[in-house]
């Protein structure tokens, strides 16, 4: 594999591991009006993650990630399990309307996550532009991640892929298969959520509109 760790960062906080690795250095963004086109995939599978972690997730991202997204006009927000459901570019108003939509999203059986990428590489963007896409993951499944290998290196051609792991059944090593830009370790520790927080942001790649 064609993969170069340049730094890996390990962070020990009240007892808890918390790991970031970044397979590429961030270049600086130096735009004065950036345009950053986000997709974020939420694992909703039940088969691994435990319904309490899966809670925690969600009010991660409706008390944190909510918070940090620039322009809700650009960003796509899609769940899967055995079935997906895509929240193309535009679908959100602002803030609020996500976080109501999030108050709605639950867990189910299954894990697609071959057509939930091919789904996200092909949505229209709605402004031309990079992309980071995020993608909270919770398991791990041989057949689905050989299948989903070449749309994850696309995907990450358009700008960033960065995984999010939750809870202990998947490896980092596994997820290098699928070429990402970034991997962070999510242990749920209160200290670690400021550290996931600064992730996001550190990942985002924008193009400039000057």
């Amino acid at each position: 594999m064609n993969h170069i760790l340049k730094s890996i960062l390990i962070f020990t906080i009240s007892g808890h591991l918390c790991l970031t690795i970044n397979i590429i250095d961030k270049k600086e963004n130096n735009c004065q009006n950036p345009l950053c086109n986000i997709n974020i995939i939420l694992d909703t599978s039940s088969n691994v993650l435990s319904n309490n972690l899966f809670l925690k997730t969600i009010s991660f991202i409706k008390e944190n990630i909510s918070n940090q997204i620039p322009n809700y006009s650009q960003l796509s927000f899609t769940t899967f399990d055995k079935n997906i459901e895509f929240s193309t570019y535009g679908t959100f108003n602002d803030q609020t309307h996500f976080v109501n939509y999030l108050n709605t999203v639950k867990q189910s059986e299954g894990f697609n996550l071959f057509d939930t990428l091919s789904g996200i590489y092909n949505l229209t963007i709605p402004i031309t532009g990079k992309q980071s896409t995020f993608i909270f993951i919770s398991q791990y499944d041989n057949l689905e991640f050989k299948k989903s290998i070449e749309v994850s290196s696309e995907l990450r051609k358009k700008g960033s892929l960065n995984f999010i792991i939750m809870g202990t059944n998947i490896r980092t090593f596994q997820l290098l298969q699928l070429n990402p830009s970034s991997i962070y370790l999510f242990t749920y520790d209160q200290n670690d959520i400021s550290q996931l927080s600064h992730f996001f942001d550190n990942s985002l790649t924008c193009s400039c509109n000057n």
